[in-house]
Parts: structure tokens; C-alpha cells; sequence
């Protein structure tokens, strides 16, 4: 519960994040999992990740128990230049 209401607080549209998806899952006894995939406009991911940062710093300084993991990711063709090959 004090997830959710921490939630309605926070702005609904952060800079340079194009597409936002919430997925939930059980955590045994601890509570609920929560994945959050995030596009980001292309070019943008610092930006984009201070403000993911700022969005989610009171749910870190506020709720006791409470975990965040960043994980970038790429796309498949964006990962083949980086080795020099193309993605066909």
C-alpha cells in the first residue's frame, strides 16, 4: 500500500522516456516483484536515466525493504555494431 500511494505522487511522463511497461510478480513471502521496462529515446539514455533516479529515490528513502536493480538494454542490431558485424 505505501507503494501505491507513493506512486500517485510521482509525475506520469519523465524526459526522454518514450514507452513505459509494468509487470508484477509474487515474491514468496517478501511481497511482490515489480519489472519495469523502459524505453528511452535513442541518444538520450543519461538523461533519461537521471531522471528514472530521481523518480524512484523517495520509494528507496522512504519504504523500508524496498530494492531497485537498473539493467540497460540494447537492441539486437545496436548490439551487432558494437562488434563490428550487422544485423540482417
Amino acid at each position: 500500500m505505501e507503494v501505491a500511494k507513493l506512486i500517485l505522487k510521482q509525475p506520469r511522463e519523465l524526459p526522454h522516456v518514450s514507452k513505459w511497461r509494468v509487470y508484477n510478480g509474487a515474491a514468496g513471502k517478501k511481497g511482490m516483484k515489480q519489472y519495469h521496462l523502459i524505453y528511452t529515446e535513442r541518444g538520450k539514455l543519461e538523461e533519461a536515466g537521471m531522471a528514472l533516479y530521481k523518480y524512484f529515490l523517495p520509494f528507496t528513502t522512504q519504504i523500508e525493504g524496498y530494492f531497485i536493480k537498473f539493467e540497460n538494454l540494447i537492441g539486437v542490431s545496436d548490439s551487432y555494431k558494437m562488434v563490428g558485424m550487422k544485423w540482417e
